[in-house]
């Protein structure tokens, strides 16, 4: 294993999130290239334009949903689901010691992606398409957190955890643990 090469990937990775899909999802780079870096199609549509554009473990029309619409316009609200006060509740009601909370958000700080943020955009994007459709929206809190251990739970969640998998988390397994080394 080379410490380096995993740096490297990571920070690709990262970057490739940040600077790229971020403010490209954000419409920051629309007129520069619009037929790849625009905000509509920008990994969006199909596979080979999310593993092209932006191959990450959450799905791109999900973040868009969550991120662009649910975060930005309710940013520190309820519905915001990112408010962190909220998300965290349960850790902060735990009767441990400050510095065992504290490596424990530590530790989360390293798996939020696929541990919170994959699962998460995923839901909304579930609620946002029930709503487009006029359907009936998912069973759950929409505004609760939802993690990957809560999509094995018995309450609901909104989330198809097959469904889940087969879209959001088996494509990247396969591609960056699989295909890639």
């Amino acid at each position: 294993l080379n410490p380096v090469t995993v740096l490297a990937l990571s920070t690709w990775t990262f970057s490739r999130w940040t600077m790229i899909a971020h403010h490209t999802c954000h419409s920051g780079y629309n007129d520069q290239d619009p037929e790849r870096f625009n905000s509509r199609i920008f990994a969006v549509g199909s596979p080979v334009r999310r593993v092209r554009d932006w191959f990450d473990w959450m799905l791109p029309e999900a973040w868009n949903v969550e991120h662009n619409n649910l975060h930005h316009y309710r940013l520190g609200e309820v519905e915001d689901p990112d408010l962190v006060e909220r998300n965290l509740n349960d850790l902060r009601s735990w009767d441990l010691p400050p510095l065992v909370k504290r490596s424990l958000v530590a530790a989360i700080a390293g798996i939020w992606k696929w541990f919170y943020y994959a699962p998460n955009t995923f839901k909304q994007l579930k609620y946002a398409e029930a709503k487009k459709d006029k359907r009936t929206p998912p069973e759950g809190d929409q505004h609760a957190a939802l993690t990957l251990p809560a999509l094995f739970m018995d309450e609901p969640t909104g989330v198809n955890a097959a469904e889940f998998f087969a879209k959001v988390m088996m494509p990247y397994l396969i591609g960056h643990f699989l295909l890639l080394p």
